[in-house]
């Protein structure tokens, strides 16, 4: 028997004809009417799931996630079944520390300043600058992404600090890597905090009054990771009171960002829609990936970015995908 595979969109046409090559029968349904009708003698599936659609697939071994972070993605009968959920993690690393990065040099040079004073025809001078050389970077999740933005701070000569709960290993640009339970001595000695932890029961809130409290009054906070983690009125009221420097945020705790919050008319506040991840090479590598996980699939060989389904995300680094 073949392999069937149902699709929630379809790739463009080079992918789907890729796919085919390798003996599978391809469904695009694109309404879950139609993923219901489709479903039940599917053997892998692209999209987003529900409890029905779960309930309808009989023989259903493996799921694509359409996305990286699987916040809302699992409820309880995924979590207890046997599939195989994999997700789209990897192909954003490399885009989103350099998103970091903008915002570092930003911070560094001045420039939210400076771009405020442009669009108000203001000429000048006396914006706080940061000398990069010398500074510490921590480093909050040590996965992907994580990695991606440490491997960028000794560029700059910054000495990078990490926290993961299981690392893998500690690199030659890492001088240190902390257990959670040591995070706020992490923050008491980095002068940029970056963010880049899922969202999960033990990350939700995690940067709070306390967090704050232990930081540098001069540190600075990037979250590119989920919103989260981050309590926005806690953040907000360590900036109005310089418990902290500067935050630079992509993600929030409800999104949009509401327009009367107070982080919009922060001088020492950058803020990106949720943007970091953007870039014209991401759905080339999307589709790839996805290609990639059919043809492994096909072969009986291990998928790459399988989730553990209790935790919520990617446990076994040596499976994720890399550019």
């Amino acid at each position: 028997m073949g392999i069937k595979m149902v699709l929630q969109r379809a790739l463009e046409d080079e992918y789907m004809q890729q796919i085919r090559d390798l003996g599978v029968e391809t469904v695009v349904a694109k309404s879950e009417e139609d993923i219901l009708s489709a479903i039940g003698d599917a053997d892998a599936y692209f999209g987003g799931m529900s409890p029905q659609v779960l309930k309808a697939a009989k023989k259903l071994r493996w799921v694509q996630a359409t996305s990286a972070g699987l916040d809302g993605y699992y409820f309880p009968e995924l979590r207890k079944s046997d599939l195989i959920v994999t997700n789209i993690r990897g192909i954003y690393s490399d885009v989103i520390a350099d998103h970091v990065f903008s915002m570092v040099m930003a911070f560094a040079r001045g420039l939210h300043h400076y771009i405020r004073n442009q669009s108000q025809g203001k000429w000048k001078k006396g914006a706080p600058v940061i000398h990069l050389a010398g500074t510490t970077l921590g480093v909050v999740g040590l996965g992907g992404i994580g990695l991606a933005v440490a491997e960028r701070g000794p560029i700059f000569g910054m000495r990078v600090l990490g926290m993961d709960p299981a690392p893998k290993g500690k690199p030659d640009f890492i001088a240190r890597i902390y257990s959670p339970d040591k995070l706020s001595d992490m923050v008491g000695e980095s002068d940029f905090v970056v963010i880049c932890v899922p969202h999960t029961a033990e990350t939700e809130g995690l940067f709070d009054a306390d967090m704050f409290r232990a930081m540098k009054n001069t540190g600075i906070l990037i979250n590119i990771g989920r919103g989260k983690v981050v309590q926005l009125h806690a953040l907000a009221e360590a900036l109005r009171s310089g418990q902290i420097g500067g935050a630079g945020l992509d993600v929030y705790e409800e999104e949009p960002l509401p327009q009367d919050h107070a982080l919009w008319s922060m001088e020492n506040v950058i803020l990106t829609p949720h943007v970091a991840g953007i870039s014209p090479e991401i759905d080339k590598r999307r589709k790839a990936l996805i290609v990639e996980n059919v043809r492994r699939f096909c072969a009986g060989e291990p998928l790459l970015n399988v989730v553990d389904n209790q935790r919520g995300y990617v446990v076994d680094a040596t499976s994720i995908y890399t550019t």
